[in-house]
């Protein structure tokens, strides 16, 4: 079963996690493992640094890890999906799919998750969706774990406060508010969108690998609820299970899931002698990108790697490296047009869109954007404010106009996004889209 699975991460711009991610695959790999790393984003600094990491890899471990980078970026189910039935998987049968920001620690993860394919095949037959590991920063293992480690009692009585979870996306979980004595396991479950309770998890269980291994070595198989939605960091299924959830009415590949997985009653099955770590969620990466420095620490002492997890762990090495790819783009936008001519045409977008009494935001809270806000007030009740996904941006304002999350899209309800990041702003448009589709609002134009 092994000779014909394949293993696909798929990166897009986290490179810091997908050093350390990497690092422990690395470490572990046997002869017949095939790793893809499918690189689903392109031309930012951000993106191109993942690549090259990527790449790196790919010359360590030539004979067992691809860079896919002949797939155009797109939506992650049909990124996969494309690289699924593509030529170069056409000798697999079984995939393995895991984030970029999720890992392994047990030497055996591969053969554990296959034999725990074949035994809940064999239990189950048809109505097996697929298997999953133990991870940790998990919506479903966040409670595993706290059992695990004995760490519950120490969670109610220091950690926890009363909390939302689910999302009205969903017409099974919606959203509500549960108590501090409660866990929920399924859509944004407690541990989700309160990052400090992830921070505190990870210096519980991600800092102590060897621990995490002994507490799950003698564990069984557990059943995972499959009528509430399960964060797939990571995921072990034959190939045509993918192109089987296309079915479904959307295209972000967890709530596909969740739907097929609900409409034909189907097992997933969970390893807990076969622990992950799972990093961040997106909306936990701001808060406690600090730990970055000290999960590495940790893992290059544990791997004792022959070589470093990080192609640049010097921070200020980082910095100085990103300037210069921004002096590059201000050399190229300095060629194309000028900054007057920049913000005649910015000002003439947003007047067109005013004038046909449209509510628009401005998407991008960008030092160009900062600037014009600065030299013209841009008074106006259609403009509902600015989005951006940095979360220490999202308590400031430029003019008169607050700065707000994408979570506040489906409440300010524009008719126009008016992109306001002049500097690769096709790429902005492509992560525009994406959001959109996955918060499922339709109708909304972007220029």
């Amino acid at each position: 079963m092994i000779n014909k699975t394949a293993i696909i991460i798929l990166s897009c711009s986290d490179y810091e996690s997908l050093e350390i991610s990497l690092a422990n695959y690395a470490k572990n790999l046997k002869e017949n493992h095939k790793l893809f790393i499918l690189q689903n984003g392109r031309n930012t600094y951000d993106s191109e640094r993942t690549y090259r990491v990527a790449l790196r890899y790919q010359i360590l471990y030539p004979d067992n890890i691809t860079v896919v980078d002949w797939i155009k970026p797109q939506n992650p189910y049909n990124s996969i999906k494309e690289l699924i039935n593509s030529d170069k998987l056409k000798d697999f049968d079984y995939i393995c799919k895991v984030d970029d920001d999720v890992f392994p620690l047990h030497e055996n993860w591969l053969e554990k998750l296959a034999e725990c394919y074949k035994k809940s095949k064999e239990k189950y037959d048809n109505k097996l969706a697929y298997v999953t590991s133990l991870v940790n920063n998990n919506f479903w293992g966040f409670n595993e774990v706290l059992n695990i480690f004995n760490l519950k009692q120490e969670f109610f009585d220091s950690i926890a406060r009363d909390h939302y979870v689910g999302d009205d996306i969903d017409p099974v979980e919606k959203r509500m508010k549960i108590s501090k004595n409660e866990i929920y396991t399924g859509w944004s479950g407690t541990v989700h969108r309160n990052p400090y309770i992830s921070r505190w998890l990870h210096t519980k269980t991600t800092l102590f690998p060897e621990e995490y291994l002994k507490l799950t070595k003698n564990l069984n198989y557990k059943e995972v609820d499959s009528k509430k939605r399960y964060a797939i960091n990571c995921m072990f299924f034959e190939k045509n299970f993918w192109n089987s959830i296309q079915s479904t009415n959307c295209d972000f590949d967890e709530y596909m899931v969740l739907q097929y997985c609900r409409k034909n009653d189907l097992k997933i099955i969970a390893d807990l002698s076969n622990p992950f770590v799972h990093l961040f969620y997106w909306v936990q990466r701001e808060e406690n990108r600090d730990l970055i420095p000290v999960i590495r620490k940790t893992y290059e002492e544990f791997l004792k790697l022959p070589f470093p997890i990080s192609i640049c762990p010097n921070k200020d090495y980082e910095i100085e490296n990103r300037l210069r790819e921004l002096d590059k783009d201000v050399k190229i936008l300095k060629n194309s047009k000028n900054s007057a001519q920049l913000e005649e045409d910015f000002l003439n977008t947003i007047s067109n869109v005013l004038n046909s009494n449209k509510k628009l935001v401005l998407w991008g809270a960008s030092n160009f954007l900062k600037k014009l806000t600065l030299k013209y007030p841009l008074n106006d009740e259609n403009i509902l404010g600015i989005i951006d996904s940095n979360s220490e941006k999202q308590s400031l304002k430029f003019g008169s106009y607050k700065i707000y999350s994408p979570n506040d899209l489906l409440r300010l309800k524009p008719d126009v996004i008016v992109v306001s990041i002049i500097n690769n702003k096709l790429k902005c448009v492509e992560d525009i889209e994406q959001i959109l589709k996955e918060q499922k609002i339709k109708n909304i134009k972007i220029v």
